[in-house]
């Protein structure tokens, strides 16, 4: 059994996991992004941890299979391109429904401007699990290419911690509907905060307004853990430390309902839920004035020296460390 200390060291988000495993085993990686400008991201969906078929149908799952693999493409500055589709699929599912899992990835095709480039179809004994590659091209209009400073400051394109409290009806109705052998979903009131979780989509535009406006953003991350992981996963990739502000966190109304129907404060579900989707970026601190005047975008914070850590400041002025929820080290997240 690892001590105390050593559980503690290997607590970490996913997205530092992996930034881990690049480290130990780097004479073997690939850079993030390489010479020929060709960028790689795969996203990985198994039925029973990422999604239920109870509640999800299966357009909107192939959908956002492509959303989460697109994800890593913009985080790198990239422009996507093509798909390589990977599904493993279980003798309870017919032909029909595969089709209808296309219908989901040929709708992303056609939002997000894509081509599918290869299909293979597996037998899986345990459920459905959709693999999604897609490939792009640097693209120096979406990100600059020299790193980030410590006095860059941090800012989101949209509202933080819908999904995560849409998973939380959706999970609730579902242990409901299986309890009682088909009572009907109490769901309304709760549509946006469960077309967060269902139907994802990535704010592309905000590139092409950031472009208009004279701005190139320094760094990229599309959120998908949770503000707090992919903010301590975005701040090690540069050697830097963080600080945002609790009160500049953005939020809509209804996740705030939807949250007070679990006890859950908004901003613990924007800090950890997940699957939100929206784009983080940093810009240079003279840029800070032509950010204020652009929709939909908060200025949540600003880096800072590595050894300064990874804060949140609350409505005292206090500091608390930003943890990132995810991987503990005994193979549970």
């Amino acid at each position: 059994m690892p001590d105390k200390d050593k559980k503690q060291e290997q607590a970490f988000g996913k997205y530092i996991l992996i930034e881990k495993l690049k480290e130990k085993f780097a004479q073997n990686m690939v850079p993030d992004e390489k010479a020929d400008n060709l960028i790689v991201s795969t996203s990985v969906m198994l039925e029973g941890i990422h999604f239920s078929m109870v509640y999800f149908p299966l357009k909107h799952l192939g959908y956002k299979a492509v959303i989460s693999s697109l994800a890593g493409i913009y985080s790198k500055g990239g422009k996507p391109e093509n798909l390589f589709i990977n599904l493993g699929v279980s003798s309870r599912y017919k032909v029909e429904d595969i089709e209808e899992i296309f219908e989901g990835f040929d709708f992303a095709c056609n939002n997000y401007d894509l081509k599918i480039a290869e299909i293979n179809v597996d037998s899986s004994l345990t459920g459905l699990t959709l693999s999604i590659t897609s490939t792009g091209d640097y693209n120096t209009a979406l990100k600059s290419s020299a790193n980030p400073s410590q006095t860059d400051i941090l800012c989101v394109a949209g509202d933080l911690g819908a999904a995560y409290m849409g998973l939380q009806l959706l999970e609730r109705e579902r242990k409901v509907f299986e309890e009682t052998q088909g009572a009907q979903p109490q769901l309304e009131g709760f549509e946006y905060v469960i077309g967060k979780q269902l139907k994802p989509e990535i704010d592309i535009d905000i590139f092409d307004k950031l472009k208009n406006t004279g701005i190139t953003p320094t760094s990229v991350r599309v959120l998908k853990e949770g503000l707090a992981s992919d903010l301590i996963g975005l701040s090690k990739r540069y050697d830097l430390g963080c600080r945002i502000y609790h009160d500049k966190i953005p939020y809509v109304q209804e996740t705030a309902n939807a949250g007070d129907e679990f006890g859950i404060d908004p901003l613990i579900s924007a800090l950890n839920g997940g699957d939100d989707y929206v784009v983080l970026f940093t810009v240079d601190v003279n840029d800070y004035n032509k950010i204020e005047e652009l929709d939909n975008i908060s200025i949540i914070g600003h880096f800072s020296p590595a050894d300064e850590g990874y804060n949140l400041s609350l409505q005292d002025d206090s500091l608390t460390e930003l943890k990132a929820q995810g991987w503990d080290g005994d193979g549970e997240y």
